[in-house]
């Protein structure tokens, strides 16, 4: 006659092997994202260029433009 607890210990051990899979996978994922978060936070953070301002533009800084019409200058 069969073992009849083989079958169940069997199945148990599939469903732990799945379960650790689907951690193990879930906190690569988790890690990942921490990791992209991370590199946002410091880009966000950190400049990497430095604007060198040539004049009046749509993306120039107001008060570093050399080129803007002062009104109590000119009038």
């Amino acid at each position: 006659m069969t073992d009849p607890y083989k079958n169940i210990i069997e199945m148990q051990q599939a469903m732990l092997e799945g379960w650790m899979n689907s951690a193990n996978q879930m906190m690569q994922y988790w890690k990942h994202l921490m990791e992209l978060q991370q590199r946002l936070v410091n880009h966000a953070t950190y400049r990497d260029h430095v604007e060198i301002d040539d004049g009046p533009s749509f993306t120039g800084k107001y008060g570093k433009r050399r080129f803007d019409i002062d009104p109590e200058k000119d009038v």
